[in-house]
């Protein structure tokens, strides 16, 4: 399974008040809140911590079938990691549950995937930038990407695919009606967009 989150910085930085009361407390792990307090660049660091919780998160909620709200549940592992070294990606956890996460800080944003640990396989992955802010139209061309990147390394006609949510909102990728047995995950956020695939 796969799970992947992308956040644009710019966007992030104008649609959220991290610095209020008690917000930090809200969101983030005591673990994770003196990582942020001793990073060099706290809006970097609550980001990319966040990206890594919502990229495991989407996995967790696969598993389970379930959606639900609990962002201190999925905590990131930090135990004495350089910010350099935490750049480039760690360890989440949900209860006995360990994700491995790789994350890039591309231009003006954060892509970040996320396997579990006992079972990481190769990745297609894929970030881009979005045209359009309207969120209909980027979840359009998000999918169409995806589509487009499944059919090429694939050979087969784009046309014959189709992605599907199930009761959970999961997505699913389907080839003439039939369902597909590879891990999709897309995300979009301002003006980018990403996918990751795993079969």
């Amino acid at each position: 399974m796969v799970g992947n989150d992308i956040v644009d910085l710019q966007l992030a930085r104008k649609e959220s008040n991290w610095n209020r009361p008690r917000y930090l407390q809200k969101i983030f792990t005591e673990e994770e809140q003196d990582f942020i307090a001793i990073a060099p660049n706290k809006h970097l660091a609550i980001w990319m911590l966040w990206s890594r919780k919502e990229s495991a998160y989407k996995i967790i909620a696969r598993r389970q079938k379930r959606r639900f709200y609990a962002p201190k549940q999925v905590g990131n592992k930090l135990n004495a990691l350089s910010f350099s070294t935490f750049l480039e990606g760690g360890q989440v956890n949900f209860g006995e549950q360990t994700f491995i996460t790789k994350s890039s800080l591309l231009n003006g944003y954060i892509h970040t995937t996320a396997q579990l640990k006992d079972s990481c396989k190769s990745l297609i992955v894929s970030s881009f930038s979005l045209d359009s802010s309207d969120y209909l139209n980027q979840k359009k061309t998000t999918r169409q990407m995806l589509l487009t990147s499944y059919a090429k390394e694939n050979n087969l006609p784009v046309a014959d695919l189709t992605i599907q949510k199930d009761a959970w909102k999961i997505p699913h990728l389907y080839a003439k009606g039939r369902r597909q047995m590879i891990a999709v995950s897309m995300s979009h956020h301002g003006n980018f967009g990403g996918y990751a695939l795993q079969a």
